[in-house]
């Protein structure tokens, strides 16, 4: 915050927030299909960006409605690791995550099976827990 990387908006955005909820929903049903054929051709680095994307999308929906935005990934976990201990949300893990995702979206490193593994439930526990945050925060500001 003290730094600028974390931005106040004038008005919570609703309708953006809601978008982000349905299109992380949308892929996530397309990724029931598709996450067995992934690891099949051990497509590993696919699935964990997509995994994140979701990820991503509803934390950014939850801070929306929040009226807190950033450009930048970490600084959107880290506000929510600080601000949310209730959630029980682990550092070391959502950094991790998008660390691995950095390392295959921009540098071509591969993910390999056995960190999939280890994250495979880590990333469906999150995803849940942010899908069910953000659905009563939308819920919250329709009775408002």
């Amino acid at each position: 915050i003290a730094e600028g990387n974390l931005q106040e908006p004038e008005e919570v955005d609703t309708e953006k927030a809601k978008s982000l909820l349905d299109n992380a929903e949308q892929d996530l049903d397309t990724l029931k299909d598709t996450i067995p054929i992934m690891e099949k051709k051990r497509n590993f680095g696919l699935i964990w960006k997509s995994q994140y994307e979701i990820t991503r999308q509803l934390v950014q929906g939850i801070l929306l409605l929040e009226k807190i935005r950033s450009e930048n990934h970490q600084c959107l976990y880290a506000y929510i690791c600080v601000k949310h201990k209730e959630w029980d949300i682990d550092w070391n893990t959502i950094e991790t995550m998008r660390l691995l995702r950095n390392g295959v979206h921009y540098e071509g490193r591969p993910v390999d099976a056995e960190t999939w593994k280890e994250y495979k439930l880590k990333f469906s526990v999150y995803i849940q827990t942010f899908i069910k945050i953000l659905k009563q925060k939308l819920r919250d500001f329709k009775l408002k």
